[in-house]
């Protein structure tokens, strides 16, 4: 037998193991019940798609994985899914569609903005909604409601791990700024970081930083050509691309022939993952630090991480999951962990069940607090350059934080308070 062979069916055999401790094997009864119906709500259409349908390969992946495992209380999983296109309006009719054919076990959901519209009606619909991605802090704080829980990190935890990172790689830096979508998650994002930044640098580089109020740009902008003027004659050291994604893309590419990358020691982006560098190639900033949900390489020799990703890859050919391929599957493990200790899929028992619960995923443990329901879990980034191969680019680095690190105390039903002063 080939090594490659035997090391693979050692790692499945692990990862069912461990699948197998949320999943029930008690099999003789399947054939007389039900399915167990999870409701996927993410964008399946629109410019959010592709990433949606990375939430939708994860979840593929983890019902398929836990019936071969045996199942939940002797049951299957079985997926339904619901295109929110990223729109508030339309992730509440998936919502109410899902929970309308009698699926109360919701799960998914990238956008903030179609989070903080689905929250208020979970309640009336007897319904559960955990989020595999959306990130606003205002989820777990002023907008709290008891049938939401956050299975990936939220904004205050993961921009707070960056600014960790950065004051204690780039301790040398003394000044920062920014340039922002007009968005509420953009604001949020930021002032996220700048309350790591005035924690972190004391503690890491022993020395404050200046904090250079952030140029703010719409959303899907065309033309930086004004902000970009204006970054070159800024005095910061250090640059945070709050307008990540394909915006990010396109302010990068009309900023290169100016030399922006060059100006800055050090460029963050909180979200893009894999988007910027997939994109510009050889153009990629050196040492472009970017937010990921779930990066499959820190966490080699986990039996879940290794069995997703060769799921993931054997399906696809791709070898760079994005991080909410990690999100989609930790949704489903979540689900099949709280069925099988509440017993029941009724939505007051799984409820009670994943309050405080821990779970196993593809990047460790994850708890949810009973306070307010957020997850606390690994931050993950990773940092890219350049490269001569075909793809023109490369990972350098990447950095697990432990979340417990950087989130907040609980307080469901308040604002978060940040310490956003400019030094």
């Amino acid at each position: 037998m080939a090594a490659g062979i035997a090391r693979r069916e050692v790692m499945v055999s692990a990862a069912a193991a461990a699948l197998a401790g949320v999943a029930g094997r008690s099999t003789g009864a399947r054939a007389q019940q039900k399915p167990i119906r999870l409701g996927l709500i993410t964008p399946l259409s629109g410019p959010q798609e592709i990433v949606g349908r990375d939430h939708l390969a994860g979840a593929t992946i983890a019902v398929n994985q836990i019936n071969q495992a045996g199942g939940v209380l002797g049951r299957t999983l079985e997926l339904e899914t619901r295109d929110d296109k990223a729109s508030p309006a339309a992730g509440v009719a998936a919502s109410k569609d899902l929970v309308s054919s009698g699926v109360n076990l919701l799960f998914g959901v990238l956008s903030s903005g179609v989070a903080l519209a689905i929250a208020p009606t979970l309640k009336g619909d007897d319904a559960v909604l955990i989020l595999c991605a959306a990130s606003a802090n205002e989820l777990t704080h002023e907008q709290f409601t008891p049938n939401l829980f956050r299975a990936s990190d939220e904004a205050y935890m993961r921009q707070r791990a960056l600014a960790k990172v950065v004051a204690k790689d780039y301790a040398a830096i003394n000044s920062w700024t920014a340039i922002n979508p007009q968005t509420a998650i953009g604001a949020s994002n930021w002032d996220s970081f700048v309350d790591g930044l005035n924690q972190f640098y004391p503690q890491e580089a022993g020395h404050n930083v200046e904090v250079i109020d952030a140029l703010t740009v719409k959303y899907g902008a065309t033309d930086y050509k004004n902000e970009i003027a204006q970054l070159m004659r800024r005095s910061a050291e250090g640059l945070y691309l709050g307008v990540y994604g394909g915006d990010a893309v396109t302010m990068l590419r009309q900023a290169a022939p100016y030399g922006l990358a060059r100006k800055f020691k050090v460029l963050v982006d909180p979200g893009s993952e894999y988007i910027v560098a997939q994109t510009l190639g050889k153009s990629t900033p050196v040492g472009l630090w970017a937010g990921i949900h779930w990066y499959f390489g820190a966490y080699r020799g986990n039996a879940i991480n290794d069995a997703l990703y060769d799921a993931y890859v054997k399906s696809t050919g791709n070898p760079f999951p994005a991080g909410y391929v990690g999100e989609g599957h930790a949704g489903v493990l979540a689900y099949a962990a709280a069925i099988q200790r509440a017993g029941s899929t009724e939505t007051g028992a799984v409820i009670g069940a994943l309050e405080g619960m821990s779970f196993a995923s593809c990047k460790g443990k994850r708890t949810f607090r009973k306070e307010d329901h957020q997850a606390i879990c690994d931050v993950n980034m990773v940092q890219f350059a350049p490269d001569d191969t075909a793809a023109g680019w490369k990972i350098v680095g990447y950095r697990v934080v432990d979340g417990a690190e950087s989130i907040e105390p609980p307080s469901p039903g308040k604002a978060l308070v940040l310490n956003t002063k400019r030094q």
